[in-house]
């Protein structure tokens, strides 16, 4: 009876008595006690949730760095490629506009060429010869320069034949005559020098 009363004093303190033997699985100690319900030392247990949840959150910084990586470098590549397209409007239209300046140049050229003595040193000639130098100017301010012609050996990346003269005598083909300038601008020839082809 008095054991009886120790038990039943023992729950209303809330100590349960547990028996001698533990239980092992898998690396946890477990206990199994009077009432039926086990308890665990999840110790060991938190440890490995501990690591595995350390290797998902690299596993997703890593995979993080690659995405930004990634577009970091397609960004980069956009970039470049936009540049360039932008640059290369940018030369075709400056290209189009020069192209279009070079007649005007040729007319100022051949009428200062072909000026009556007596019209030389009217104000309204030096007017226009200025123009002329001003045109100039802007050519050579665009990398626009004058492609060497006359008396030159022919280079079909340079010069365009528009008549050759057979009566030569020659191993090489030599301009002779230069019937309209031609121009590059930097290494990119924009015109040909329109030019007469003789042996010499």
């Amino acid at each position: 009876m008095a054991k009886q009363s120790k038990e039943e004093q023992d729950k209303k303190n809330g100590v349960a008595a547990v028996s001698e033997t533990n239980l092992e699985t898998d690396g946890m100690v477990a206990t199994e006690t009077l009432d039926g319900t086990t308890a665990t030392d999840s110790g060991n247990m938190t440890l490995e949730g501990l690591q595995q949840l350390l290797e998902q959150e690299q596993k997703k910084s890593e995979d993080l760095l690659k995405t930004a990586q990634l577009a970091r470098a397609e960004f980069l590549n956009l970039k470049r490629r936009t540049d360039l397209e932008r640059a290369t409007i940018s030369s075709e239209a400056r290209e189009k506009l020069l192209l279009k300046l070079l007649p005007v140049v040729d007319d100022f050229e051949r009428a200062m060429a072909t000026l009556p003595e007596n019209l030389k040193g009217e104000a309204w000639i030096n007017g226009v010869s200025l123009i002329e130098n001003k045109l100039k100017k802007l050519l050579d301010q665009e990398n626009v320069i004058e492609i060497p012609a006359l008396d030159t050996e022919f280079n079909p990346h340079l010069h365009e034949a528009v008549y050759r003269d057979e009566t030569g005598e020659g191993e090489h083909d030599w301009n002779t005559e230069v019937y309209q300038k031609g121009y590059k601008m930097g290494d990119k020839v924009i015109r040909h020098a329109m030019v007469k082809v003789g042996s010499k």
